[in-house]
């Protein structure tokens, strides 16, 4: 009996202590900045963008703008306003969107705060701030069609450019590897939901957006499982999607083709 009770004891310090450590590094965890690539700056201009920094709360953040390389839709230029993983700068996508570019888009790279040359520390509330002034700058832009401004993101990139929709109605949203929300994932990992200080609550932006969206996702993915796809889904019903038979990582398989993809969808739901 004093066996089990003393099992019981450890099991229970050991559960603590594991929450304990969640909920002090979760930050850490989930904006692992410690780990990033060392800023290039040249990444950006040498693909023909232009770096542009803007002011919000915690000093000025960075986003690169990448004009398109073909003009194809006239005097106003549609937008693809991005964001990466939690692992990336903006400076790693600096020359994976030509095909987008030679479609005809324009694409902003938005830097997340404490990432790549931008000041502050990552939050929900940082990120969503720097993200509605980022789409708020594409506005103001008289050379960029405001009335076609797509979301995109990666991984943590989805939470990053859906967090807008509280106050942004976009043209179109593309998801790819994105979780329904941190809460989710936390539980997943036997955390208690009310520890997580940043929610990024995917499932609960996309239910009052009405525009179109494509979502892809990796079957094999272990880093934000493939149900994290079927809640998104069940918010968005009439969202179009890809499931690949890959993990988290490696999705899409086929760049090229994921590329030729969204250009054809953002260009034929294209308002003439």
């Amino acid at each position: 009996m004093h066996i089990v009770i003393w099992g019981l004891i450890g099991l229970s310090a050991s559960y603590l202590l594991y929450i304990l450590v969640f909920y002090f590094l979760q930050r850490r965890m989930l904006f692992p900045t410690h780990e990033l690539p060392v800023p290039d700056a040249e990444l950006i201009t040498q693909a023909g963008g232009e770096l542009i920094r803007l002011p919000f709360s915690q000093g000025e953040f960075e986003l690169a703008y990448m004009p398109p390389i073909n003009q194809r839709f006239g005097e106003l230029t549609p937008v693809i306003m991005f964001a990466h993983g939690n692992g990336n700068i903006i400076d790693d996508w600096a020359n994976r969107v030509d095909y987008v570019r030679e479609k005809g888009f324009g694409v902003v790279l938005v830097e997340y705060p404490g990432y790549g040359r931008s000041d502050g520390k990552p939050s929900y509330n940082t990120i969503k701030e720097c993200m509605l002034k980022a789409y708020n700058w594409i506005e103001q832009q008289p050379q960029l069609d405001s009335k076609h401004i797509s979301l995109m993101g990666r991984s943590m990139g989805g939470g990053a450019v859906l967090s807008v929709l509280s106050e942004k109605n976009p043209y179109a949203v593309v998801l790819m590897s994105t979780y329904s929300s941190i809460t989710d994932l936390a539980r997943q990992r036997w955390l208690p939901h009310f520890l997580v200080r940043d929610p990024f609550d995917n499932v609960s932006a996309l239910k009052d957006y009405d525009g179109m969206a494509y979502m892809i996702h990796g079957k094999t993915d272990k880093t934000v499982p493939i149900n994290a796809l079927t809640k998104l889904l069940a918010a968005k019903q009439d969202a179009e999607h890809k499931i690949y038979s890959t993990g988290h990582a490696d999705t899409p398989d086929n760049w090229h083709e994921f590329w030729v993809v969204v250009a054809q969808l953002l260009e034929d739901n294209r308002a003439v």
